[in-house]
């Protein structure tokens, strides 16, 4: 594998990425490939099971929100009473999915500081990692693995926080808009939310690069953001459309899996509903199927990395031995 990563002095399209993104977990160790594979899992369970464990409470809280959010609401007691129920509604939530949630997130850090620096060695260095080279790279680099997450966490938020705002800006204004408005109001709306999934597609490509740079050098934080922008240069599209590829594949697990649920839920009235067994051997599918796409991703961002170190001229030898230390 590490042959195949500097043979060529030719950048690799997407497809090409795609495809040594395949082979890179294959080259791992056996020995660290079955315990990442596991810890993949283990994440993303703890991601379905909160899920699963809130779905009951958010289908409720949607029920009450679009009568809170009408404007020609009066505060009446019925008003005030949907409003402490809303509330009511968050803190259930919060409460269920608080525990799981925190796990999720540790398990998901060391996850991604272990996959990321196993696939990222193995791709540049013909003898790989060893367990043990890995246990002290996750002792040394885990805080900074952390306060890098966590900027990339507060940036998404961020995005997502500014999203919302603008649908829901643009939702008013088709409410309170003439109907000769209204087609055009869409149309600028429409183009908005494609606008700024365009835009989360192209963050979300530079904040993955910047956890590979936390996980194989020995920048962090707002360094490792800052050293991701200008590995992007020159790599916009490329990485732009790597990442479209890959969350489209996650979204269409998510959507198989609500799929499965509806069927699972439907059928002619009288039989009882799905047992609880038949919807968690749903959830467990689709939790699996979501770690090994998680692993192929990674491995993906990992050879996209190397491919904008070469687009700038930058050697992979000081990685490939400075990173084994």
């Amino acid at each position: 594998m590490a042959a195949a990563a500097s043979s060529s002095d030719d950048p690799l399209t997407v497809l090409q990425i795609l495809w040594r993104a395949f082979l890179l977990p294959f080259a791992v160790a056996p020995s660290l490939l079955l315990p990442l594979l596991l810890l993949t899992f283990l994440s993303t369970s703890l991601l379905f099971l909160s899920a699963y464990s809130i779905s009951p409470s958010l289908l409720d809280l949607l029920s009450r929100l679009y009568p809170l959010l009408r404007s020609d609401q009066p505060p009446s007691p019925p008003f005030l009473d949907l409003r402490r129920a809303l509330l009511a509604d968050l803190r259930a939530i919060a409460r269920v999915a608080a525990p799981s949630a925190l796990l999720f997130f540790l398990v998901s850090l060391l996850l991604t500081l272990a996959a990321l620096y196993a696939l990222a060695i193995t791709y540049s260095s013909p003898s790989g990692v060893s367990p043990s080279q890995l246990l002290r790279r996750i002792a040394r680099r885990w805080y900074q693995t952390l306060i890098t997450r966590l900027y990339v966490l507060l940036l998404t938020l961020g995005l997502a926080l500014l999203t919302s705002l603008t649908v829901v800006s643009f939702a008013l204004a088709l409410d309170a808009s003439a109907p000769a408005t209204v087609e055009g109001s869409s149309t600028v709306a429409g183009a908005v939310v494609v606008a700024v999934a365009l835009l989360y597609l192209y963050l979300s490509t530079r904040w993955w690069i910047s956890l590979v740079v936390t996980a194989v050098e020995e920048t962090w934080g707002i360094g490792a953001l800052s050293w991701s922008v200008e590995l992007f240069i020159g790599n916009k599209k490329r990485g732009t459309a790597l990442t479209l590829l890959l969350k489209s594949v996650q979204l269409g697990i998510l959507a198989a899996l609500g799929m499965a649920l509806a069927a699972a839920s439907a059928g002619p009235p009288g039989p009882p509903p799905p047992p609880p067994e038949k919807q968690m051997q749903l959830w467990a599918a689709a939790a699996a199927a979501t770690a090994l796409w998680e692993i192929y991703s990674m491995a993906a961002y990992a050879v996209f990395y190397y491919e904008c170190r070469k687009s700038h001229g930058l050697e992979l030898d000081r990685i490939k031995y400075e990173a084994l230390i």
